[in-house]
Parts: C-alpha cells; structure tokens; sequence
C-alpha cells in the first residue's frame, strides 16, 4: 500500500497540470448532475403562464373566455390573454380541440373577436405564431454538453501529451539560473571499467550512471532516471527529491533528501535519507524521518547502497556544501552532486 501511495504521489507531482484538468471534469461532472440534478435541482418560483403545462393554459383560456361572455370588455379580455405571449394563437388552436358545446362557443367567440380586433399577441394575418425551435428549447443543455467535449478534448489531448514523454521532464520547469548552476557542477562519473577501477557490489558493471545535481534555489527540484538493461529491457527507477526544508521564504533550505530505488521485480520502493548534519543531529526529527527512509548523514565521498530483489544503486556523494546565514551551522545545503550507478543482480540483463 506504501508503494502505490508513493508511485501515485510521484504521478501528481511529475503531472500536476493532467491531474487538474481531470479533476476539473470530474467536479463539472459531479457539480451538473449529482448536485445540479439529484441533491439540489433547480426549483423555478415566479413564473409565468408561458412556462405552465399546456392543459393549465387551456384551462386559463376556458375562465377568460367564460368571464368575456359574461363582462364583454375586450381591453381587459386582450390583457389577461396577453399573459400567454406569442403562443396564444396555438393555445385558442388547441383549446377549441378538446373544448365541447357551450365552451367551445365562447372560446371561439373570444379568439374572434381577438383576431378581428387585432389585440390577438403573437397573431401575424391570421395565423398563429411558431413555437420556439428545438434548438432554442435545448440551448443550454447543448451548451453543457458542448463544454463538457471541449473539457474532455483537453483533457485527452494533455494526458497524451504527458504519455508521450514531452513534459515528463520536472527539470522544463526550474529556471534558467539555477539550470546553469547544476550543470557546471557536474562532476565526471566514475570508470568502473578502468584498470585498478574499485570493486563493484555485483562484480560486473553498472548497467547505467545518473549523475544529478540539486543548488538552492531549485525549488521544484525532484529527478528520476529510468535504468534500462543493455537490450532495452525496463528494469527499474531510481532518483532523487526534496524530503524536508527549514525556516521560511524563499528559495527553500533543504536539509534533507530522499534517495529512492524501485525495481519491477520487487513490491517495494526502497528510500534512504541524506540528512544534513544539523537535522542528523536533531534526534526527534531524525526519528520522524526514519518513517520514509534509513537516516543518512550526508559526507563528501561517502557511498551509500540500496539494494532490491534484482537491482543494486550505490548514491556516492561526489560534491557537497553548505549553506550560511541566520540558520545554524551546517543545516540546509548550497549544493550537492550525487552520482547514482544502477547494477543489476541478473548478469544476463
């Protein structure tokens, strides 16, 4: 569970821009139709008579009719069916359908005298005016569903992006000056084929070398490199990232980092951390760092090994340095250069 927890955490930070549009598209999801249309819908107060079912609006034409003949007043008749708008043609239409005997006399004598009168709404020569189209009924769904595409575009179109590697690189996003800083620091890797070459913990080898660099001032800093066999072959992930910073502002003061191994063959990630010598000295947070990973204090020219089912990584720490201020001595880094060297425990791969 620890593994799937750390590997999804490591998929939100590499691909925070995926993971915002698709939350987006799930709150729109969530907000339009289990909110908008199941928990809370919309309840419409104040209408008007346009907006009744047709056989209440019928009806309203009946009592109006049924008052005219009683109280001819053709002003006041006029208003009151004024208040169906421009469908009120089609209503008197519908209403004289289903109306019998006297009713039916006094509806059609009112849409009459409407008519001649000129005070019918909606009436254009005698016929009356359209029902709004389809499209105008549907506007605003079709709208909905239109923007729920569009979102669902983007979102394909970004999470395609990001499986075809282009932004997967966290280095895209850390600035000019700190990019220059981490490549002159770069310090040549060890030649483990070279005559008198130390020994390794396989006794071949390594099946790659990763060197990175982290420099105050890289905020976002967080590498991981991909060891591959000589065929090709996946065979695992190694890397290194932020763990804990102190004091405040900007740009952080990292004191401590994690140095993480993962392996396909194994159900674990393994991780050590490389503490500063202020926080390895600081027993209480040592010990709240113990829960990610074996404590480590940071020494230039030290190794430091992980080991998997299949896969062996030596971290040697090629160049370190501290940084000064008003923190206390030697508790965040100015700088560090670790080389990572990935050896594989299956001679054949």
């Amino acid at each position: 569970m620890n593994n799937m927890t750390q590997r999804i955490s490591d998929s939100v930070k590499q691909r925070p821009l995926l993971v915002a549009g698709l939350a987006l598209l799930v709150g729109i999801l969530v907000g339009w139709f289990v909110i908008g249309w199941g928990l809370w819908p919309v309840e419409f107060v104040n209408g008007d008579l346009t907006q009744v079912r047709p056989d209440l609006r019928q009806d309203y034409v009946r009592l109006v009719a049924a008052e005219y003949a009683l109280s001819p007043n053709i002003d006041r008749a006029a208003t009151r069916i004024g208040a169906l708008g421009n469908g009120a043609p089609q209503v008197f239409s519908d209403t004289l359908k289903t109306s019998k005997g006297d009713e039916n006399i006094r509806v059609a004598q009112l849409q009459q005298v409407l008519q001649l009168s000129g005070k019918m709404p909606g009436a254009t020569g005698g016929k009356p005016a359209a029902e709004p189209s389809l499209l105008d009924r549907f506007r605003l769904p079709l709208l909905g569903c239109s923007l729920l595409i569009v979102l669902a575009l983007v979102a394909g179109g970004a999470w395609y992006l990001w499986s075809s590697g282009i932004f997967s690189r966290p280095a895209s996003r850390r600035t000019a000056a700190v990019t220059s800083q981490r490549s002159a620091a770069v310090a040549p890797k060890v030649d483990y084929k070279a005559a008198g070459a130390a020994p390794t913990p396989t006794g071949g080898p390594p099946v790659a070398q990763f060197m990175t660099t982290y420099v105050l001032g890289d905020d976002l800093y967080d590498d991981s490199f991909s060891i591959d066999a000589p065929d090709g072959s996946f065979l695992g992930e190694c890397g290194m990232g932020i763990s804990e910073t102190i004091g405040v502002g900007d740009p952080k003061k990292v004191m401590a980092f994690e140095v993480w191994l993962f392996d396909k063959n194994d159900i674990r990630t393994v991780t050590k951390v490389l503490m500063s010598e202020h926080a390895f000295r600081d027993e209480a947070l040592k010990s709240r760092l113990a829960a990610k990973g074996e404590p480590v204090l940071v020494t230039s020219g030290d190794v430091v090994s992980m080991e998997t089912a299949s896969l062996v990584v030596t971290a040697r720490v090629v160049d370190m340095a501290y940084g000064g201020g008003a923190l206390p001595p030697n508790s965040f880094f100015e700088r560090l250069t670790i080389e990572l060297a990935a050896f594989s425990k299956n001679p054949a791969a």
